[in-house]
């Protein structure tokens, strides 16, 4: 497994160039990518001009958000799985490993059941867009607790529901594991350990503030992961590294939720907390490349 760069989940924003260069600066191996942001720039030049960026930095392209709505109606969700034909090529092209959606917490459209399969049908429909390209479809929920209101059916919010989904949809369709969705959705670490470690495609690092109230945790309590916490970021680590898990770790934290603000603290903050988990879980960690610099000019001194 290898600590991916993931702008969107630290609420981070800037240019592509930019974000690549934090990446780098602080040491991840990957990052996600803007997809649709991707294929606008491809239209309006090349593709060789549009990822000029991305071919020159030494760095893993390891997927990207999805971009359509699962609880989009029927006529929205076809337009936008056309959509994503030419778009899955674009990030074919890029190499890029897998691609993540989450499913309606809620919805207006059906109840359980019936949205149940309707949700199985359009993650297999996603899923097999994006198997022509090589790239797996990693499935999420969300736990907080403001997604349902105001919704007539509540739909998935718990590992409960989660799990019995993803295990019956395609061969394309594995875990897309969120540590602060799964222990705020009533998960274990047994349960998630017990999960067959071949459809883990893509795993999340998050803490979930110690003020949340239990029953009503809300998106703004998600933090970046720290080893003094309840969660076992550790031992969730050391398991994925005994199965082999070879895909990306990226850490989430829920905008003003990391002391600092800027781009530069957070990412380096995102890259510290990371680095912890990996030497605990008996990774290698290796150097930052500004920490390289600092050693190289520091022995010159000596």
């Amino acid at each position: 497994m290898y600590k991916n760069f993931a702008a969107q989940g630290l609420g981070i924003s800037g240019r592509q160039s930019e974000l690549i260069e934090l990446a780098l600066t602080y040491g991840f191996r990957g990052l996600d990518i803007d997809l649709s942001d991707m294929y606008r720039r491809v239209q309006r030049s090349d593709f060789d001009r549009a990822a000029r960026f991305l071919h020159a930095a030494d760095i893993v392209v390891s997927g990207f958000d999805v971009p359509v709505d699962l609880d989009a109606d029927d006529d929205a969700f076809a337009a936008q799985v056309a959509q994503l034909h030419p778009a899955a090529e674009v990030a074919g092209k890029l190499n890029a490993k897998v691609a993540s959606v989450v499913v309606p917490a809620a919805t207006d459209r059906l109840p359980y059941h019936e949205y149940f399969e309707a949700i199985t049908k359009r993650l297999n429909q996603i899923a097999e867009c994006l198997g022509g390209q090589e790239i797996q479809l990693a499935v999420g929920f969300q736990a907080a607790s403001e997604l349902s209101e105001g919704k007539q059916f509540e739909f998935i919010r718990n590992v409960e529901g989660f799990l019995p989904l993803v295990k019956g949809a395609g061969d394309n369709i594995g875990f897309l594991i969120d540590t602060f969705n799964w222990f705020a959705g009533a998960g274990t670490l047994e349960q998630l350990t017990a999960l067959d470690a071949e459809k883990i495609f893509a795993v999340r690092l998050s803490g979930i503030c110690e003020e949340a109230e239990a029953d009503a945790i809300k998106r703004a309590d998600r933090t970046l992961p720290e080893i003094n916490e309840k969660i076992d970021f550790v031992g969730l680590a050391t398991h994925l590294v005994a199965s082999n898990y070879s895909g990306p770790v990226s850490a989430y934290s829920a905008p003003g939720n990391v002391r600092g603000g800027t781009r530069e603290t957070v990412s380096n903050k995102a890259q510290e907390a990371l680095d912890a988990i990996f030497t605990g879980a008996g990774l290698t960690v290796a150097p930052r490349p500004m920490d390289t610099i600092s050693d190289i000019v520091v022995d010159m001194m000596e």
